[in-house]
């Protein structure tokens, strides 16, 4: 096989070659060997336009080894989980799963600095809290941490327009034992990320 000249070039020094094993364990042990870099994936992502490596390039980061890249790497944010890549590849790799698994990583290794990171721990953190989705809290952490009050004020028009239509709370609801639901999200990072 050809190198890609479109992957990044880094020494040798950069590369880590367990991460690989540390991605598959993640995913159930899967061997991404398996894949041999057809491109279906990537032929497949409806948000390959916004991405810079794309599926099937990140694929091949992983097996090099090129761990901090693909952690700080955009392309893992913008998989929307719709499972097209995982459908069509010829080798019935579950793509998707390798995405939510690098985009855990990331965070767990605070390489995740990006706007869909942030947006991504406060969705978790609100769900946690009150087991279910709380708008206004979700868009005030997220603004606060990431942009900027104004803009957040430029979503005031349309959060009223949703309060008016019966579509945003002002208290939030919470599930029974929200805290059960906390417990578990523990369990699952303290088995997924070792």
């Amino acid at each position: 096989m050809e190198p890609d000249a479109n992957l990044p070039h880094l020494m040798a020094s950069e590369l880590d070659s367990r991460f690989k094993d540390e991605v598959a364990a993640l995913i159930g042990g899967l061997d991404l060997a398996y894949c041999f870099q057809c491109g279906v994936c990537s032929g497949s992502c409806p948000t390959m336009d916004r991405m810079e490596h794309g599926p099937r390039r990140i694929m091949q980061m992983i097996r090099l080894g090129m761990a901090e890249k693909v952690l700080r790497s955009h392309d893992i944010w913008l998989c929307v989980s719709c499972y097209s890549c995982a459908a069509r590849c010829p080798q019935g790799i579950e793509i998707a799963e390798v995405m939510a698994a690098l985009r855990s990583l990331a965070m767990t290794k605070g390489l995740a600095k990006d706007k869909e990171a942030t947006f991504s721990r406060v969705f978790v953190e609100v769900l946690k809290r009150y087991g279910r989705l709380y708008e206004p809290e979700l868009l005030l952490r997220y603004y606060t941490a990431e942009a900027s009050v104004a803009d957040l004020l430029k979503q005031a028009g349309l959060g009223l327009r949703m309060f008016r239509k019966g579509k945003i709370a002002l208290r939030p609801e919470r599930i029974e034992n929200a805290e059960e639901l906390e417990e578990i999200a523990a369990r699952i990072k303290g088995e997924r990320v070792a």
